[in-house]
């Protein structure tokens, strides 16, 4: 594991390792909808032909595994994604070797996944649409910064009806070889586990090679033990390893994954 200068640890799968009280990130919000410009089918057709076309652009790779996107079906469906840019602010969250910080890619990943959710009319809510954390500024926040900024995005998830909560982090361990999306899924709602089923499995659209398992988070994880809708964690890749921060930092494989997720979600959505 690495602790974090905020309290936080992870290990090779990213657990986050924390008290109550050395929580999250997140801050304030706004709600967007626009009208449908394309039926989520449709647009599912162009962006996975053009998401496979990037994985070979990308990579090079010889042999990809494509598996069906939004295939799943939900009982449910859902009018609304709360996106949650993990850490902000002060808190940079993981840091590669050539200087590129976790709570950047968070959000350019964030961004990527609203703007695809809008074009088809989905309404979202960003937990934070700029660098910061999400503590109240106008309260003694000293020493508890992360328990505000946390506490702040549990209260956008709980005033969203009708929603789905996808939080976007990146992931870092010691040992440089690890790489690879990983998803974690909160317990309090049966349909969070089949949620990141599917973006485990879309995975492989972009990483061949990626036979990480979801997991189930518990307490160590605070946002996804504390909400009631369904949610997930993304752990998008490991900025520790320098070949992944590589495609992390690029814009076309960023709108990549945002697609992948978005594609993982589709037959949730109504």
């Amino acid at each position: 594991m690495k602790m974090s200068r905020f309290g936080c640890m992870k290990d090779q799968d990213g657990a986050y390792c924390f008290s109550k009280a050395n929580l999250y990130s997140h801050e304030r919000h706004s709600t967007m909808q626009k009208a449908p410009i394309l039926s989520i089918p449709l647009i599912l057709s162009a962006f996975a032909a053009v998401l496979i076309v990037l994985s070979f652009a990308l990579t090079g790779w010889n042999d990809v595994t494509v598996p069906a996107v939004g295939e799943g079906s939900a009982e449910e469906r859902f009018t609304c994604v709360v996106i949650d840019a993990g850490h902000g602010g002060e808190d940079g969250g993981a840091i590669s070797a050539n200087g590129l910080y976790e709570k950047d890619v968070n959000l350019a990943v964030a961004f990527a996944l609203r703007d695809l959710l809008e074009m088809n009319g989905i309404s979202v809510v960003m937990t934070r649409d700029e660098d910061v954390l999400l503590y109240d500024r106008n309260v003694d926040y000293r020493g508890r910064k992360k328990v505000l900024d946390l506490a702040a995005r549990k209260t956008v998830a709980d005033n969203c009806e009708n929603c789905l909560f996808v939080s976007i982090h990146m992931n870092a361990f010691p040992q440089t070889q690890y790489s690879g999306t990983q998803v974690w899924y909160g317990t309090q709602n049966p349909l969070s586990e089949s949620i990141a089923a599917d973006i485990q499995k879309n995975a492989l659209l972009l990483q061949p090679n990626n036979h990480r398992k979801i997991k189930a988070a518990g307490s160590s994880i605070y946002l996804l033990d504390n909400i009631r809708t369904p949610c997930v964690l993304v752990e998008c890749g490991f900025l520790s390893n320098p070949e992944e921060a590589a495609r992390l930092s690029d814009e076309n494989y960023q709108q990549a994954l945002a697609f992948m997720i978005f594609s993982s979600l589709s037959s949730y959505l109504g």
